[in-house]
């Protein structure tokens, strides 16, 4: 194996799907020999401690405020001069326009590869969609684009965004961090504490409190669940803006003892555990993780048919898919899941799954493949 030296770009270092992602596509790479830097644009580092941790270094800051900051782009073509990647990666629409251009500023010019983890920068109109029309200028700068689906490269191809290569990567998890025998223990304790019986039906759902996550269609699931009898639960994990109106719908719905409220937890992994099956309820997804979290410790899922999902979930060997906002249809769902020996049967399916196609490795072997070809660094490569 050629080593490399590879600089990520990203926006900022907060708890999400996309910047844990590269997390741990950087450290990954560290442990398998390469230098790896990163550059973010905005003042936010909860998980730049995870990134020393895994020996990612030089890590820099470039203060950027909102829109084009020229000061911003000086500090990461300064940084491009001292780490002299083979390879840059922008993470997101912004910082691969920041990253282009920090390129044309520096003495060496370094190969430039764009992960392209959203189609909500398309979707969700207005001026998201104008700035998308001056991204999209850098989307050609890239020497290949990286989608996290199938569904995500044909969706910006009918847009008509033309890309130099472009590959599909699918997410992936560490199986050794998400086995369910590290925290069985932790998570049967807390199902005690928190008073929840061996044959009640609890249900997860790990998501930042916004208004897409859609949270509250599972709370009116679950309002029907127990009007139809069912002894169900919900654990919602998780914070954010929508905080007051999940509680007024919480209150409305009459379900204050049926729903624990976890808040922001830096570990999921018991709270998933101590859970039946996991549900994801959003109107808008490209292909996230904490799907595959969930499956990875064994969790069958109900999921809204979005993005990418039918790249994850088998309808009934793994998990079960419903029409997004349709909660008739996820009441139905989730009641199949009073059965046990269902819940078990998808349970493995999902785990199943996940070891054979959502494998961290095999999503580093990928990417490392794809950045040393890019940077020149094998003469062949087969990339399938």
């Amino acid at each position: 194996m050629t080593t490399m030296k590879i600089l990520f770009v990203a926006d900022q270092l907060k708890f999400g799907g996309g910047e844990r992602h590269t997390v741990a596509l950087a450290t990954g790479l560290v442990r398998r020999g390469h230098q790896v830097a990163l550059g973010y644009l905005k003042d936010s580092a909860e998980l730049a401690p995870d990134l020393h941790q895994g020996g990612v270094a030089p890590l820099l800051c470039c203060h950027a405020k909102d829109g084009f900051d020229y000061a911003a782009m000086g500090r990461l073509a300064a940084l491009v001069d001292q780490f002299e990647p083979d390879v840059m990666i922008g993470t997101s629409q912004y910082s691969l326009m920041c990253a282009a251009i920090a390129g044309l500023r520096a003495r060496k010019r370094p190969k430039l590869v764009f992960i392209n983890h959203s189609m909500g920068v398309v979707k969700r109109g207005g001026k998201q969609r104008l700035r998308f029309v001056v991204y999209r200028q850098f989307y050609r700068m890239a020497q290949c684009t990286i989608y996290i689906s199938e569904l995500q490269r044909g969706f910006f191809k009918a847009l008509g965004v033309s890309d130099a290569r472009s590959e599909v990567v699918h997410n992936g998890v560490d199986l050794n961090h998400f086995a369910v025998a590290r925290v069985a223990d932790q998570a049967a304790a807390m199902r005690r504490e928190h008073g929840f019986g061996e044959h009640e039906l609890v249900i997860g759902l790990c998501a930042i409190f916004r208004e897409e996550k859609r949270q509250v269609d599972l709370l009116a699931a679950l309002a029907r669940l127990r009007a139809q009898g069912v002894a169900a639960r919900v654990v919602l994990v998780g914070d954010g803006s929508m905080r007051p109106q999940i509680e007024a719908c919480i209150d409305a719905l009459g379900l204050r003892d049926a729903v624990l409220l976890a808040g922001f937890q830096q570990d999921v992994r018991p709270y998933i555990a101590m859970c039946d099956v996991m549900a994801l309820t959003s109107h808008d997804e490209n292909f996230p993780i904490a799907t595959l979290e969930y499956m990875a410790l064994g969790k069958p899922l109900v999921a809204s048919d979005v993005g990418g999902m039918r790249e994850q979930v088998e309808h009934g060997v793994n998990g079960l898919l419903y029409p997004a906002g349709d909660v008739d249809a996820l009441v139905a769902a989730l009641s199949r899941f009073s059965d046990e020996a269902l819940c078990a049967q998808l349970g493995q399916g999902a785990l199943a799954t996940v070891r054979a196609r959502f494998d961290a490795e095999r999503m580093l072997d990928r990417y490392e493949a794809i950045f040393q070809a890019v940077a020149g660094k094998l003469a062949r490569v087969g990339l399938a």
